[in-house]
């Protein structure tokens, strides 16, 4: 039985399916959501290579690119869009950063030989709960500090997007 280490790293048998499946079709929601401005579109569709490449490649560099790509498309194409919109929209970006991540660590921890879908279930629904709860308290917490939208409220809002986000990792 060959070990984890002895595969080949540019393979892609034994990548977590169900982690990757997620991640990709988080990016899919993403250029979905920023389809309308077709420059924010181009930046979602390079950042979602990235993340493809991160992933087969299991080069975290590679994945963290792509992803800071579907986050800069996001706050590109929400130039003059809601708060709501913005928030609403950085969850799919950081499910793919989160997921295609987790992936990659199973890969090399437990290689392609073990079951990990339960595994991958778990921290899948985990961090979607996470991200719902996080988002709706900093969300609550806008409308009551602002009472209506402002440019500094929301930059703060998406600076407490990011610090959760890097928390996750």
């Amino acid at each position: 039985m060959p070990l984890a280490s002895d595969r080949d790293s540019s393979s892609a048998v034994g990548l977590p399916r169900f982690s990757a499946g997620v991640s990709a079709g988080s990016v899919l929601v993403v250029v979905g959501l920023v389809a309308s401005d077709p420059a924010s579109l181009a930046v979602a569709v390079v950042g979602g290579l990235a993340v493809g490449v991160g992933l087969l490649g299991r080069s975290e560099f590679a994945l963290t690119t792509g992803v800071a790509g579907l986050f800069i498309a996001v706050l590109q194409a929400a130039a003059d869009g809601s708060p709501e919109w913005v928030l609403g929209t950085t969850v799919p970006v950081v499910l793919a950063w989160v997921t295609a991540r987790h992936a990659l660590r199973l890969d090399a921890q437990v290689g392609s030989e073990a079951p990990t879908l339960r595994v991958e279930l778990v921290h899948t629904v985990l961090i979607v709960v996470l991200l719902t709860a996080g988002g709706g308290m900093g969300y609550l917490v806008y409308r009551s500090v602002t009472g209506t939208p402002s440019p500094l409220s929301l930059g703060l809002l998406l600076l407490a997007v990011v610090a959760f986000t890097i928390s996750l990792r």
